[in-house]
């Protein structure tokens, strides 16, 4: 049960004091802020792995994020609003927090950044935080380490004119998160 909610926390996250944003081809505001994508998703914590498909609608002031069985059965719905953030687990139980970070320090017993993944999810760096970046000239953006996660993207799909992540995986405190993103949807782009 615990590595389901360890999933949807993971969902959705150099060292100049101000860093400029990460130049994506393509990538504007509205794409950053709104965003819809339907993949999988696995994680390694410890010795353990699962994995889901994940489905995650994110907008500047709401996130609901759902994963689920290849066979299409719920595991585990979160939504973060104005009110802060609830999670209904495979049992559905409901659990409660203002953040993801409060929800995920009290379920998992350490904080996850969801709320940077909102960034990394899309190939930018969080703003107001430092980061290192590595690029190459084939490929683009390859790398970002940021508040001690590192985020390597292994492949890169067209959507819509924009160039947006279709393989990533993030690694730290413990943990590697697999994503591969296999629908996505843009607001304003369709």
């Amino acid at each position: 049960m615990r590595w389901w909610l360890m999933l949807v926390a993971s969902v959705l996250t150099g060292c100049a004091s101000a860093p400029p944003r990460i130049a994506v081809p393509g990538l504007n505001q509205a794409v950053q802020e709104r965003f819809e994508l339907d993949g999988r998703m696995a994680v390694r914590y410890r010795n353990d792995s699962s994995s889901a498909a994940i489905h995650w609608r994110h907008r500047p002031e709401i996130d609901n994020l759902t994963l689920s069985t290849p066979l299409g059965q719920t595991l585990t719905a979160l939504t973060r609003d104005a009110d802060g953030v609830t999670l209904v687990d495979s049992e559905q139980k409901t659990h409660r927090a203002q953040n993801v970070a409060d929800l995920t320090e009290r379920l998992l017993g350490w904080q996850l950044p969801l709320e940077n993944l909102a960034y990394w999810i899309v190939g930018h760096a969080a703003p107001d935080q430092t980061y290192q970046v590595q690029q190459d000239a084939e490929h683009g953006i390859t790398r970002l380490t940021q508040a001690g996660w590192v985020v390597t993207y292994s492949r890169w799909q067209q959507v819509g004119g924009v160039n947006l992540p279709n393989k990533l995986t993030l690694v730290g405190r413990g943990v590697e998160v697999r994503l591969a993103i296999g629908d996505w949807k843009l607001a304003g782009l369709e």
